[in-house]
């Protein structure tokens, strides 16, 4: 899931795998590195349910100066992060539903937050000598290994829960909460109490949260094809918005923009 702008990949951003041990826990890793230039462009974080913990480097290359760690909580709105830009980010993004395994208070505790990581952790300092003490290379494998242990002493993640965060992602969000619950036999209050402590979303939330990334990806492969075309109604009407005015209002919360403006 990428957590970037899904209209602009800033520079020097990749994502990489997780190892197969992590690979239900975890998203991905995913650093972004300045090879020179300053930037201070301004990039649009978009919401997608996840949680990241962050680590950020400024100069010099070799024996980096840390400029933070902290833990990024999932979004219900975007974050504008202006530059300039630190040297490098590397983060990991925890897959949605984990938030409280890794970081041992409830995900709504971190809910549009960015907390940081010592607040958190007594350990926090050793976790940051870690991954600056390794290579740019090694950098990634170093802070996939905070997470697992972290993960290894974490509470565990009911099999209900799982379902219902993956029958959301399933259905792009389109699917009612009550019959969610009762598929996975529990009330609605039971599943929003499930996802108050390890997703940091209500179920509603989460569900517009993953519509409204669906109508994005359709309308960014639209433009694709017809850069000045992009047929909005059809896309509300696929992913099952009652009427495009509710459409734009989800589109705008996720984005911060119309869109109208999203397409400029």
């Amino acid at each position: 899931m990428e957590r970037v702008s899904d209209v602009v990949i800033p520079e020097g951003y990749a994502e990489h795998r997780p190892p197969p041990d992590l690979a239900a826990t975890v998203a991905c890793a995913w650093t972004r590195r300045m090879s020179g230039a300053v930037d201070v462009a301004v990039h649009r974080v978009l919401p997608d349910g996840c949680s990241d913990i962050l680590f950020v480097f400024g100069p010099p290359a070799h024996n980096r100066e840390i400029v933070s760690a902290s833990v990024v909580g999932p979004m219900t709105r975007p974050i504008i992060v202006q530059g300039p830009h630190p040297r490098l980010y590397v983060g990991v993004r925890l897959a949605p539903g984990y938030a409280q395994a890794a970081f041992r208070v409830p995900a709504s505790e971190l809910t549009d937050q960015r907390v940081d990581y010592e607040l958190l952790d007594r350990q926090a300092a050793s976790h940051v000598d870690t991954v600056a003490g390794a290579s740019d290379a090694e950098c990634v494998a170093a802070a996939f290994e905070i997470v697992r242990r972290r993960l290894a002493r974490g509470s565990a993640v009911s099999i209900g829960l799982r379902v219902a965060v993956r029958r959301i992602i399933q259905t792009d969000g389109n699917l009612k909460v009550a019959a969610l619950a009762a598929e996975i036999g529990i009330t609605r209050q039971q599943l929003a109490r499930q996802f108050a402590a390890h997703v940091g979303l209500t179920p509603k939330q989460f569900s517009r949260v993953m519509r409204a990334r669906a109508a994005l990806a359709r309308a960014a492969a639209a433009r694709q094809a017809h850069p000045r075309n992009v047929d909005w109604g059809a896309i509300a009407y696929e992913l099952g918005y009652y009427d495009q005015p509710h459409f734009i209002d989800d589109f705008k919360e996720l984005t911060g923009q119309t869109p109208g403006e999203w397409l400029r």
